[in-house]
């Protein structure tokens, strides 16, 4: 929500918002960020591992704290973990569509524009109030330019730019990566806002990864995640089309609460399968579903066999 606005990780993160943005509203979590920007990133995680201490797990108080370690983090997949772990198990706090928003430019700056996709699109999705939304647009553009798909991009960037009207700094961002639509005659005309998603675009030529990982996010690829690492190179459309998508259901931390997915699902008459990582998370997963389309319609009946929000991931 735009009161918890805050600086985004990397560097070139932060050069691409180009926005002021508020600090955190505990005064001592805000003196951990003002130690950060100083250089002492040793002070500001300690301030910050105690108020996580002090806080119990869940309460506004320790989301907070664990949104603010990721801005003071030394490495990016430090960060990415605790973004990753607001997105998935604190999806209705206020820093969720922040964190779904960082995690998507952490993907573009590792590469990996796929799963930036997906989650910038999930943000969209999911968070339809959040002032962010303009801003998840402007990302999955760049994220459709580098998957090859201007046209997509395109209409992404004009739904950006509709959204985001008052704001005359980022309206001229869009406009600038906007050059690239009159190259060639290749961009489509002006979308007024509201303009479909990619992933509601039938016509597209590549896939359009659907809502990333639930707040994990998981497609972000984060560095200890064993599934699905970010390539050196980001993924070509063609490459991307041979994947298979999949339904993950939910993201469990102990032996209990895998048994007890698992045989929600057996009683519906769906298998899950359990993908591990070294994060601690098992990623309850069904299918291989060829197309994003046929993933998508599984979702309905998931959610009504599990509960929770399950979601598309893009698996290689």
């Amino acid at each position: 929500m735009s009161a918890r606005r805050a600086m985004p990780f990397v560097a070139l993160v932060a050069a691409a918002l180009a926005r002021p943005l508020p600090a955190q509203d505990s005064p001592v979590l805000q003196e951990a960020v003002r130690l950060a920007a100083e250089g002492r990133a040793a002070d500001a995680r300690r301030i910050v591992d105690s108020a996580l201490g002090r806080a119990r797990s869940g309460e506004p108080a320790f989301v907070e704290a664990l949104f603010t370690r990721s801005r003071v983090a030394t490495f990016g997949d430090s960060a990415e973990r605790d973004l990753r772990r607001i997105a998935i198990e604190f999806p209705a706090s206020p820093w969720a569509d922040d964190a779904l928003l960082r995690l998507a430019q952490l993907a573009m700056a590792a590469g990996n524009p796929v799963s930036a996709f997906a989650l910038a699109e999930r943000l969209r999705s999911d968070y339809p109030d959040s002032d962010l939304r303009p801003r998840a647009a402007f990302w999955a553009a760049r994220a459709a330019f580098d998957l090859g798909d201007p046209r997509v991009g395109c209409v992404l960037l004009d739904t950006a730019r509709a959204e985001a009207v008052t704001d005359v700094e980022f309206a001229n961002q869009v406009g600038f990566y906007r050059g690239r639509c009159t190259a060639g005659g290749q961009a489509p005309a002006a979308t007024p806002a509201g303009a479909p998603a990619p992933a509601q675009t039938p016509a597209a030529p590549t896939p359009t990864p659907a809502r990333a990982e639930s707040a994990a996010a998981r497609t972000t690829t984060p560095a200890t995640d064993t599934v699905t690492r970010p390539a050196p190179q980001p993924p070509s459309p063609a490459a991307a089309s041979r994947r298979a998508f999949a339904v993950q259901v939910a993201a469990a931390r102990t032996d209990a609460e895998e048994r007890r997915v698992l045989q929600a699902l057996r009683r519906g008459g769906v298998e899950g399968r359990v993908v591990r990582g070294e994060d601690g998370y098992r990623r309850i997963r069904v299918g291989a579903y060829a197309t994003e389309r046929e993933a998508l319609g599984a979702v309905a009946g998931l959610r009504r066999l599990v509960g929770g929000r399950p979601f598309v991931v893009l698996e290689r």
